[in-house]
């Protein structure tokens, strides 16, 4: 059996020479992670031009430290870890601060019907409506898997503060859910 002749080489392999100046090894290495690096961006950012600073600068990021992906895990997991990282720091740069919804609020007692017929697209606008501290916290905790205590380190407060965050959050988006099914 003969070999492809045309099979993209393995993402070590790719890295390596896109770090030694070969555009066309990094355009396949864009082109992999491209969507989902800018999905992620969009995420954390909450509006379309800062998700682009975001996706250029985790992108520059990227290509910089291209040489450091050794192959032991998933290239696409490895990029995604920078541009969160990249992410964080725009947050920092930007000195936005983790926001408190006043005590009026309060969690609904008796849950919401109806919360688990919401579409990912639906749950993703609402979310995208959050004040920054809160979509960082919720990001970072329930889409990337990260605990309390990596949050806190990442944004410089405390494990509880990070947990505080979370639940204000969760409590804006049931408001949120309330005032568009109530």
């Amino acid at each position: 059996m003969e070999p492809v002749r045309n099979a993209p080489p393995h993402f070590e392999v790719l890295t390596q020479q896109a770090a030694n100046g070969d555009n066309k090894a990094f355009q396949q290495l864009y082109d992999h992670i491209a969507g989902r690096m800018y999905s992620l961006c969009l995420r954390y950012a909450g509006n379309a031009n800062d998700a682009n600073d975001c996706f250029q600068e985790g992108f520059v990021k990227l290509y910089r430290h291209l040489s450091g992906f050794r192959g032991d895990g998933s290239f696409e997991g490895w990029a995604r870890r920078i541009f969160v990282g990249t992410c964080i720091d725009f947050i920092k740069k930007k000195k936005i601060v983790l926001t408190a919804i006043s005590d009026e609020i309060e969690l609904a007692a008796d849950g919401l019907s109806g919360y688990d017929k919401l579409t990912n697209d639906e749950l993703m606008k609402m979310i995208g409506t959050m004040p920054d501290g809160y979509r960082t916290v919720i990001n970072l905790y329930l889409v990337e898997g990260y605990n309390h205590k990596e949050i806190g380190e990442m944004l410089d407060i405390s494990e509880e503060g990070s947990r505080s965050q979370l639940f204000r959050a969760r409590v804006y988006l049931q408001k949120l859910f309330k005032e568009t099914n109530g």
